[in-house]
């Protein structure tokens, strides 16, 4: 039986926020010289921003509800592992005792046992089987969202910025500092987030 291969963090990893092409003026530009038809240069300026992936995770609380979702289902699936494992284990040794034991009184008897033993090992691989596809599938859905998210407040917020292009640090070697938006990101993403209600408590 094999582990899960799920993390915390694995729920929000390889999202993307894809640039976002509009021009506005008042803005720091960053000078380019692209290639014209005929071969020259023409200046012209690109109005470039950049976030700090890991920090927005860390920051934004839909991504820190999802990252703890995450964690929960790893922790309830590595239980129930367990727990499998220690029934297969546990019918392994209650064959090897009766077969020490000379319990067995016929061959039909013991592979009675026996095929119970696999039949046991079986079902037990076939439920965490199922078990991992219910958890991928959670994952799936929770990174959509948080995609979904993402891409929409930014949408919204370079609306009224005008950015050539929004990046993430991590897509490049270097960047100025001061192009620097995690924080005015991670700020409006969380003012604009509203947590799901809490179900009410059964009595």
């Amino acid at each position: 039986m094999t582990k899960a291969s799920i993390t915390a963090k694995a729920i929000v990893a390889g999202l993307a926020l894809g640039a976002v092409a509009c021009n506005q003026s008042g803005n720091q530009p960053a000078a380019v010289a692209p290639a014209t038809a005929n071969g020259e240069n023409a200046a012209t300026t690109i109005n470039i921003r950049y976030i700090d992936y890991d920090s927005l995770l860390s920051q934004y609380t839909l991504a820190q509800e999802i990252a703890a979702s995450s964690q929960k289902l790893m922790v309830q699936y590595q239980q129930q592992e367990r727990q499998k494992q220690q029934e297969i284990q546990n019918l392994g040794a209650e064959i090897e005792r009766k077969q020490q034991n000379n319990i067995y009184l016929s061959q039909q008897s013991f592979e009675s046992d026996v095929n119970n033993f696999n039949k046991k090992q079986n079902e037990a691989a076939r439920y965490l089987s199922a078990q991992q596809a219910k958890i991928n599938n959670e994952i799936n859905i929770q990174q959509r969202r948080l995609t979904d998210s993402i891409n929409s407040f930014i949408a919204d917020y370079n609306a009224t910025r005008g950015y050539d292009a929004i990046l993430f640090r991590e897509s490049g070697v270097f960047f100025n500092p001061e192009l620097n938006i995690t924080e005015e990101v991670v700020n409006g993403l969380n003012a604009r987030y509203t947590a799901p209600a809490s179900a009410p408590a059964k009595k």
